[in-house]
């Protein structure tokens, strides 16, 4: 893709998610008398925005090698792809993002506000770095097969497609899927668990 067609996509792509998203806030504040279905849906627009937030950063950022204020981010993302195994978020990290969204899910349980839309956003994130480790280790083909293809196939052959890795709702959305009859080869497999 051209240089300058990339703020354009990112354009398009950011204006679908609000068209996405606008209903559920509306629905949202429309429904603010009613404290349960207030709750779900300010959970689910942080919910979306943060995965829609993880494949924007992850398309638009670190596999844009033209872009200079993200050459760093690049580069890092750059060296994960050559060595799938090594994550740079720690389990003691992981653990603290999973605190904190239990610690603002209580407080927005208590609270029942718009604040709860951060809280879904965080919890997002906290399930992104959850996630993108888990879909490093072999048994992630049982709990979420199409996660775990679409990560490897993002790996390994189709780095320009399945940005999502803890939801493939975005891919599918802006039609960033690997081909349906793609394959993964044993050899593939073995260089994203690093038994080479």
């Amino acid at each position: 893709m051209k240089k300058n067609q990339i703020p354009l996509l990112q354009l398009k792509c950011f204006v679908i998610f609000i068209l996405i998203v606008l209903p559920v806030l509306l629905t949202t504040a429309l429904l603010e008398e009613r404290p349960v279905i207030f709750f779900t849906f300010n959970i689910l627009t942080g919910l979306l925005s943060w995965t829609y937030l993880e494949y924007h950063i992850h398309r638009f950022w670190t596999h844009n090698k033209n872009a200079n204020s993200s050459k760093q981010i690049y580069l890092q993302h750059m060296h994960h792809h050559k060595h799938p195994t090594e994550i740079k978020v720690t389990a003691i990290q992981r653990l603290l993002f999973l605190l904190i969204s239990v610690l603002l899910f209580i407080i927005s349980a208590l609270w029942n506000s718009y604040f709860t839309i951060l809280t879904g956003l965080v919890t997002g994130f906290a399930w992104s770095c959850v996630s993108h480790w888990i879909l490093h280790r072999s048994w992630s083909r049982k709990v979420f097969p199409r996660l775990h293809r679409f990560h490897i196939h993002h790996h390994c052959k189709y780095p320009d497609r399945c940005f999502g890795f803890s939801t493939v709702l975005w891919d599918v959305i802006f039609n960033t899927m690997p081909p349906k009859n793609a394959v993964i080869p044993d050899r593939i497999v073995d260089f994203y668990y690093g038994h080479h």
